[in-house]
């Protein structure tokens, strides 16, 4: 196929081209370019100003596009999730002229809302955040111009993805740098109950979903485990042999438990994530630590 990327090389994205070599790729970024593969063009371009990639799109003809780009983050400020907005809008607008019949784009699972324990693609959230109802709106938009066009639109929940690029402020890198100066971490909701992938398996996921032919809709990318926060950095910590460091939690209050079913992905693509919670976080040290 003939993929079109935005945001490759971004946290996911790293991860993701790479698998990719039979395929033939345009990747829209303005970052430096981390990859050396021949099936690979790369146009330096801020998704921003469409006259910098517009022609060159249209002439690719993607047959699919994978659309990972999503600017300005951690910033969830109203101004920015409306300039996302309208980069989804003018490239889904132009993704449809084109004839591209496959398109993935990754929601989150914050679009959950207020609903806690296990969340399957069908459940309705009451209350959600400003970046989830934009996103929301974006899913149904794209629904509304898919649906007549034999257009795929597979909406990817992804869950709370850990590994090598994740941002250090994160738990795990942010873990990693308090145990190796000899410091006790600060952990602000240590009995959160969250589903955490590594980026590896949710890049698989995506590849999974792009190269099956003839699905769309929702579907969750999670690790369908359930993990609590606590856990992760106690984990963190046997693991660099730093237990004497693990802050104390006994008054922690409870909160938010949310996870993943993940039936439908892996009915459908036959997915499964390679990585346990234990092998994933040990991935992701080892990476911190060879830099």
């Amino acid at each position: 196929m003939r993929i079109l990327i935005t945001g490759g090389t971004g946290f996911i994205g790293r991860h993701l081209v790479p698998l990719m070599n039979q395929h033939q790729l345009m990747l829209i970024g303005k970052q430096k370019v981390p990859f050396d593969q021949s099936n690979l063009q790369y146009l330096n371009a801020d998704l921003t100003v469409p006259e910098k990639w517009k022609k060159q799109v249209i002439n690719f003809s993607p047959n699919a596009c994978i659309h990972l780009a999503w600017s300005g983050l951690p910033d969830y400020a109203l101004s920015k999730c409306s300039k996302n907005f309208g980069i989804n809008m003018q490239l889904l607008d132009l993704l449809i002229k084109t004839e591209c019949k496959r398109i993935f784009i990754p929601g989150t699972c914050w679009e959950y809302g207020d609903l806690q324990g296990e969340v399957g693609e069908v459940d309705l959230p009451g209350t959600t955040n400003l970046f989830a109802s934009f996103k929301t709106s974006i899913r149904l938009i794209g629904e509304w111009l898919t649906n007549s066009k034999s257009i795929g639109l597979v909406w990817g929940r992804i869950f709370f993805v850990y590994g090598d690029g994740q941002r250090a402020d994160s738990l795990i890198p942010s873990c990693y740098q308090s145990f190796i100066r000899g410091n006790k971490p600060e952990i602000r909701a240590p009995n959160c109950v969250n589903d955490f992938i590594h980026v590896s398996d949710v890049a698989k996921a995506i590849l999974a979903l792009i190269e099956t032919p003839a699905i769309s809709g929702i579907f969750n990318i999670g690790s369908g485990k359930p993990t609590k926060v606590v856990d992760v950095c106690e984990i963190i910590a046997n693991s660099l042999n730093r237990k004497n460091l693990l802050p104390e939690f006994e008054n922690a209050t409870n909160t938010p438990e949310l996870w993943a079913n993940t039936s439908l992905i892996r009915k459908v693509t036959n997915w499964r994530p390679q990585y346990t919670i234990q092998t994933g976080i040990e991935k992701t040290l080892n990476d911190l630590q060879s830099k």
